[in-house]
């Protein structure tokens, strides 16, 4: 019977010989197709690869796979693609027909070198049949020095009636500080009449705010801010 002590010897000597084959780490550089992580425990960047499906960007924390020689990184934790903010309402905005904010989400900060989709939803309806322009704009009341892009336009086909409002918009900050305490507003403006964005408990309107993967070069058609 082998005593206690040289069987742990042995186990440590085993896992000492064992080659991992997986890791975790923290991306430190991404240039082109050249990825650098240092593995947990290590503060050294090492070249690495990864798949082509995983969207890589630094200080992202990654999973790697041993193949061969080559660490691979074959996935990435969550923080990209996730929701970080959203505004919502239950019930509805007031009429507006010049343009004016109806929803707005306030206190964001947009992080450097990061892309960031907005996603909008709800109902919109006209006082008469119009169409209505959304937009995203930089703070809750106007004058907008800056010009945050477009959801687009809506029509409303007959008076006092809801339609659905689903609208998609990327705004980047590609500075390499910071851009703290913003208010993000949706504003609407009517063509004639006035138009609401329509909230109910049942159907609430809404404004997310997605952090996407990659870098601003990765997201040409991203709006800056």
């Amino acid at each position: 019977m082998w005593g206690t002590d040289l069987i742990r010897l042995i186990d440590t000597r085993i896992q000492a010989a064992r080659q991992l084959v997986t890791a975790v780490g923290t991306v430190a550089d991404v240039s082109g197709t050249a990825v650098t992580v240092a593995f947990d425990g290590s503060q050294v960047p090492v070249p690495v690869k990864a798949h082509a499906h995983v969207q890589v960007y630094p200080n992202a924390r990654v999973t790697l796979i041993r193949n061969g020689s080559d660490w691979v990184i074959v996935g990435v934790f969550g923080g990209a693609g996730d929701l970080v903010a959203v505004a919502s309402d239950t019930g509805s905005s007031a009429a507006v027909s010049s343009e004016a904010a109806v929803l707005t989400l306030s206190g964001f900060t947009f992080e450097p070198q990061t892309v960031y989709r907005l996603r909008l939803g709800g109902q919109q309806q006209g006082s008469v049949a119009n169409y209505s322009l959304w937009r995203v704009r930089d703070r809750a009341a106007g004058p907008w020095p800056v010009d945050w892009g477009q959801f687009g336009h809506y029509p409303a086909y007959s008076a006092a009636n809801p339609y659905a409002l689903i609208g998609e918009h990327y705004l980047t900050n590609t500075t390499d500080v910071p851009v703290i305490e913003q208010t993000i507003a949706v504003t609407a403006q009517a063509s004639t009449g006035t138009v609401i964005h329509v909230g109910s408990p049942t159907t609430p309107r809404y404004l997310e705010v997605h952090r996407m993967p990659g870098s601003p070069a990765d997201w040409p058609h991203a709006c800056p801010i």
